[in-house]
């Protein structure tokens, strides 16, 4: 949980959220300082413009303050500021989401996700939209627990909520730069609202051009090097009356050379002897390369597109909403899968994904007995997915007088439709009661086609080799359709117009489906996931509202959890039953009109329920401590401003079984900024990990600890980004 706050009285407003808390001026008579109140914070978790403190979910509030100041431009940095939030980056350049210690991981392609993403109200959850580019952003809602009644679409273990800036009414703008001093990263974004009697219009871009921090010393670059270039357009346009009508095309382009995975451990030396010259340990130096790829690195290039039209009726007190969103990205990635200086395992992916959603809502006004929402939902979509597994042992590493050289192509495809209906009813039980009440109901069908054939042959062994490893498979049709009914209750009591408590109850599916990571398409489907989600919470304003304490303890429980593990060949799905349970706390205060202070904290239980054993990916401990302060520069016109954070995150295991720990992990940032008071530029110096730890991403490489020598016995892992330090512009008009 989290919030944004308002300095109410005269000249400005504080507008914080996480790490980024902006003092608006320092320079307040007494009588005004009496009034400092924490900002409404404005959600849209439940279909409806809500504030966060009257609504019985918990949500944690991201807003651009924070990303901007922060310089988050990934879902990646972004969770490392929201305790109980984790993605971890993995190979292939995919993303392992977890809230609560709970999610489906770094999947297949061909999974939806458990933890949802929404970019301006449209499911975008496909595992590779999770690279998506964080810029002009009006807030992130991170909204925990089950979230199918309203959001749908594969939301049972909560829903990441994207929100772009909407065009304003008068000629206004930004333009900031930041250059990253410890290896030369360079992020640049800004914005422009142009109103016309037409409409209003609203341009935006990013740039980043993030430099390695992994020295490859076989090719000599410093690796990954990251360069994405996203622009969006945004008009908005007023229907007669009632009608708002609003439009956005967004292009991004991203490329990603090199990887920074490496051997770590090696007990047989099988890597030292196919390569004598490499230094088995993480570090920050590695040994390989990939001959196919440019530089001689891995490669990974996207390209998305993405439109929404949004349009929004007042019919008499009622309100229509039609939104419609279209989506398309083109991936191609090479893999460096042996993780050497010589070229055993490459693979070359292709990933085509296109989607067309539409939603019709009609919602009841507020403030009465009761109010209700009712929607329809309409889901498209088609992914086309190839991989090609090119494997060859160059001399002198072959055996003896037998070649191994092969490869093989494995294609699917997939089509997938989804028809929903869904509502929500809420009635109010005299001044101090709601009773909630939501239903929805899913029909989904998917149709997939899978097969594998071989590309070459190198001799009888190679073919032994591939038979064992990826056997032939004709094209083969897959189909399956499920219904499924999930539904919410809650009860809230407002004690006072400053405290309220609730208890929900909700369940949420994940539709089931199939993996393309398997030997045989008879292995291939899974079940449906069921999860239930249990919370008591409570929302607390304090001090007049100058402070807030909410608090939260819920249980999640699941039937044929989809855990998706990496396992070096590739992914590895399992139907598990789980369980996370916990308390969520945060509190926010404005101690005096130059100091604000907070602290949030996240404690999860999450195992599976039949061994016991935890989960991956699920620290038990996370929190966050985070303050601002308006430094007190006598006689000085400029204003000053220290911000900073400090984010900790427990130990967690990375696969499944509790292997691959990953050990606890704190992160400190601190920003220094001097501005203009009128709010026209600012500078700062921005440093990131001060403490220049390091979390790594671990997992057992099978080809070398499972299927050719004994088990356990390699194991390839990268570091995170150590720590950096970054000059910032900021220049607004």
């Amino acid at each position: 949980m989290s919030a944004h706050y308002r300095w109410l009285p005269f000249r400005g407003r504080l507008r914080p959220c996480g790490l980024a808390l902006l003092l608006a001026n320092s320079h307040f008579s007494a009588q005004a300082a009496e009034l400092l109140v924490l900002e409404e914070v404005l959600v849209t978790a439940q279909k409806r413009t809500e504030n966060v403190q009257d609504i019985p979910i918990s949500i944690s509030v991201v807003d651009a303050a924070l990303i901007d100041n922060f310089t988050i431009r990934t879902t990646t940095d972004l969770a490392d500021s929201v305790p109980g939030l984790v993605i971890q980056h993995t190979p292939q350049n995919l993303a392992q989401v977890t809230v609560r210690g709970l999610g489906t991981g770094s999947a297949s392609e061909s999974l939806d996700q458990s933890v949802g993403l929404f970019i301006d109200g449209i499911w975008t959850g496909r595992i590779r939209e999770f690279q998506a580019s964080l810029f002009d952003l009006e807030r992130v809602e991170v909204i925990k627990g089950s979230q199918n009644t309203l959001l749908g679409k594969n939301t049972s273990l909560g829903a990441l909520s994207i929100v772009s800036v909407r065009p304003g009414d008068e000629l206004a703008g930004y333009l900031q730069a930041d250059y990253e001093t410890e290896f030369g990263s360079v992020y640049t974004t800004g914005a422009v609202d142009l109103p016309s009697a037409l409409g209003n219009y609203r341009l935006a871009f990013n740039y980043v051009d993030e430099a390695g921090y992994v020295d490859n010393r076989a090719t000599g670059n410093e690796v990954p090097e990251r360069e994405q270039s996203t622009l969006r357009i945004g008009a908005s346009f007023v229907l007669g009356n009632d009608g708002d009508l609003y439009a956005s095309y967004q292009y991004d382009d991203l490329r990603i050379r090199g990887d920074t995975f490496q051997p770590d451990v090696d007990q047989l030396g099988f890597m030292l002897g196919m390569d004598p010259g490499a230094d088995i340990g993480l570090d920050r130096d590695k040994h390989a390369f990939t001959s196919y790829g440019s530089k001689g690195e891995a490669d990974d290039e996207q390209t998305t597109h993405r439109a929404t039209l949004h349009y929004e009726q007042g019919l008499g007190d009622m309100t229509f909403t039609s939104l419609s969103g279209w989506s398309d990205y083109d991936n191609h990635r090479l893999t460096d899968t042996d993780f050497l200086s010589v070229d055993y395992l490459t693979s070359i992916f292709a990933s085509d994904y296109e989607q067309f959603t539409q939603e019709f809502r009609l919602a009841s006004p507020t403030g009465k007995r009761f109010d209700y929402l009712l929607g329809v939902y309409y889901h498209d979509s088609t992914l086309e997915y190839a991989n090609i597994t090119d494997s060859a042992f160059p001399p002198p590493y072959t055996l003896g007088p037998l070649p191994i050289d092969a490869a093989s192509l494995k294609t699917y495809d997939q089509d997938t439709r989804v028809l929903a209906g869904f509502g929500q009813l809420r009635l109010y039980l005299g001044s101090d009661w709601q009773l909630g009440v939501g239903l929805r109901y899913t029909d989904e069908e998917k149709d997939a086609v899978w097969g594998r054939e071989r590309l070459r042959s190198g001799g009888f062994l190679a073919d032994i080799l591939a038979d064992l490893l990826a056997p032939e498979v004709p094209p083969s049709d897959l189909s399956r359709s499920e219904h499924n009914l999930d539904g919410s209750l809650s009860l809230q009591y407002d004690v006072s117009n400053e405290l309220m408590g609730y208890l929900s109850w909700a369940n949420g599916s994940k539709s089931g489906g199939f993996t393309n990571d398997v030997a045989v398409p008879e292995e291939a489907e899974f079940d449906t996931e069921e999860a239930e989600t249990t919370e008591l919470g409570l929302k607390w304003q304090l001090a007049g509202g100058s402070g807030l304490l909410n608090a939260a303890v819920f249980n999640t429980d699941i039937d044929d959890f989809q855990v998706v593990s990496f396992i070096g060949t590739g992914f590895l799905t399992s139907t598990v039953p789980a369980r996370s349970r916990g308390l969520e706390l945060e509190t926010r205060w404005i101690v005096t009109p130059d100091l604000v202070l907070g602290a949030s904290a996240t404690y999860s239980d999450a195992e599976e329920t039949d061994t016991g054993q935890r989960l991956p990916y699920a620290p038990q401990w996370s929190a966050s401590v985070d303050g601002s302060w308006v430094l007190p520069v006598p006689g000085n016109q400029l204003q000053w401003r220290l911000e900073g954070a400090i984010n900790y995150r427990d130990e967690q295991y990375q696969q499944l079984g509790e292997t691959s720990l990953d050990g606890a992990l704190t992160l400190v940032n601190l920003r220094l900024s001097v501005a203009d008071p009128g709010g026209g530029w600012e500078l700062a110096l921005v440093g990131r990990n001060l403490l220049d730890e390091s979390s790594s991403f671990g997992f057992g490489f099978p080809y070398f600890g499972g299927q050719l020598v004994p088990a356990g016995t390699t194991t390839i892992g990268s570091l995170s980004r150590p720590r950096t330090l970054a000059l910032q512009g900021r220049y607004r008009f």
